[in-house]
């Protein structure tokens, strides 16, 4: 589990991962993600082609990936649905990323029991 230091200004979320360092020497061949990850080296799902049903190989393997995926779009949702990303960090700005990563602990530490 990481979490990176918040960046300024909207970018999307591959931009931001590159930027963080977390790739580098790391092999993300094998790591599953959303369509907004196409073009790099991650196991994403087929997009549709226009003006044409999709093969039926392409629609299994999507629904096998977000089968998956589900998982961690979950908890993504459960995590944006808290009240303290909703309203301003109150706290200083440069503690973001050690608030979060304690909530998150505290988090599966409370489901785990």
């Amino acid at each position: 589990m990481w979490v990176s230091e918040p960046f300024e200004c909207r970018r999307h979320d591959f931009h931001c991962l590159k930027r963080s360092g977390i790739l580098e020497g790391r092999d993300t061949t094998s790591w599953l993600a959303d369509k907004g990850y196409i073009g790099s080296d991650m196991l994403t799902p087929f997009r549709k082609p226009r003006k044409r049903e999709q093969p039926r190989w392409q629609k299994g393997y999507n629904f096998r990936h977000n089968k998956i995926r589900v998982v961690v779009e979950r908890a993504i949702a459960h995590l944006t649905t808290w009240r303290i990303l909703h309203t301003d960090y109150r706290r200083p700005y440069n503690t973001f990323a050690t608030t979060i990563t304690a909530v998150i602990g505290l988090y599966f530490f409370a489901r785990s029991e």
